[in-house]
C-alpha cells in the first residue's frame, strides 16, 4: 500500500471517522474485546464529580436545566485533564417532549468515543441508569461487538452497571446508526432484569 494512502487510512481511524455523516460502516475493533470493562465505565453525576479526573476521556450527559450543584460536571479538557464532551438532553423517551434525545446526540457521542477508542472512557448522566447506560451500550457494540452480538454486549453492559435501564429512544437512534436492524431494541425489551428495573423505576406503585 502506498505510504500516502496508508497515512490517510490511519488518520481516518484516529479521527474516529468524524467526517462521516452517520456512523455505519466498519466498527472499531481494539486488539482485545476483553478489555471493554477496563476501558469503559458508567456512573452517576455525583460519582463523576469525584472520579472523572482519573479517566482519559469523559462524556457528560446533562439535562438542559442542570446546575453546578445539581447535575452539571465542571468542564474538563485543560492540559493534564481528560478530554470532555457534553451532550444535553432530558431523560425522556418521547421525541415530541421538550429537549429529548436526538439522533445527533447519539452520533456525536459515538464519534467522540471512537476518537478515544482504547483509552479509559467514563460516561455519566445524573443517576447513571438510563441515558449514560444507553450510550455505553452503543459504544460497546460499536467497539467490542460483532454483528449479531447485541444480546452479549447487553450482558457486558449489565456487568459494568447492574442497575442499567437504557433509555429506549437513545437505543433506537443507536440501533439505526450502527445498522443493528432492531436487535438493540429487542435485546433491551426482552431482557428480564432490565424490564424488572424499568417496572420498579417507572411503573405505577405496586407494579412489582
Amino acid at each position: 500500500m502506498p505510504m500516502v494512502v496508508l497515512r490517510r487510512w490511519r488518520t481516518r481511524l484516529e479521527d474516529g471517522w468524524a467526517a462521516l455523516p452517520v456512523i455505519g460502516g466498519p466498527r472499531l475493533a481494539p486488539p482485545s474485546r476483553d478489555r471493554a470493562a477496563a476501558e469503559l465505565a458508567v456512573c452517576s453525576w455525583l460519582d463523576a464529580c469525584e472520579q472523572a479526573a482519573g479517566y482519559d476521556a469523559v462524556i457528560s450527559i446533562e439535562s438542559p436545566d442542570a446546575t453546578d450543584d445539581n447535575g452539571r460536571l465542571r468542564r474538563l479538557g485543560a492540559p493534564g485533564e481528560p478530554a470532555h464532551h457534553v451532550l444535553c438532553f432530558h431523560d425522556i423517551e418521547d421525541p415530541h417532549q421538550p429537549a429529548p434525545p436526538r439522533r445527533r446526540h447519539v452520533r456525536d457521542g459515538l464519534v467522540f468515543a471512537r476518537r478515544h477508542a482504547g483509552r479509559r472512557l467514563l460516561i455519566h448522566c445524573h443517576a447513571g441508569v438510563s441515558r449514560s447506560t444507553a450510550l455505553a451500550y452503543a459504544v460497546l457494540i460499536d467497539q467490542h461487538g460483532a454483528v449479531g452480538e447485541e444480546a452479549r454486549m447487553l450482558e457486558r453492559l449489565l456487568a459494568l452497571r447492574p442497575q442499567a435501564c437504557p433509555n429506549r429512544l437513545v437505543i433506537r437512534y443507536a440501533d439505526q446508526l450502527l445498522g443493528c436492524a432492531g436487535r438493540m431494541i429487542r435485546a433491551v425489551d426482552d431482557h428480564p432484569t432490565i424490564q424488572a428495573t424499568r417496572r420498579r423505576n417507572f411503573g405505577p406503585p405496586g407494579a412489582e
